[in-house]
């Protein structure tokens, strides 16, 4: 009987170890996709600079429709 108990016991510890992992790797997760959403957001207001840097070059020379 105590053999059944203690591997109920030691089942619930593995099955909350395992949760517990899963629960770090998707914090983990979180955390990388944040980074990836700041970095297309600096690149895309990089963009936009370079944008009106162009932009602003054009209309200095004249030779462009903005």
């Amino acid at each position: 009987m105590s053999d059944w108990f203690k591997a109920s016991i030691d089942l619930q510890k593995q099955m909350l170890d395992a949760q517990k992992q899963a629960l770090d790797f998707g914090s983990q997760a979180t955390k990388a996709g944040d980074a990836m959403v700041q970095a297309q957001e600096a690149s895309r207001k990089a963009a936009e600079a370079n944008l009106a840097a162009w932009q602003a070059w054009t209309r200095l020379w004249g030779v462009g429709p903005w």
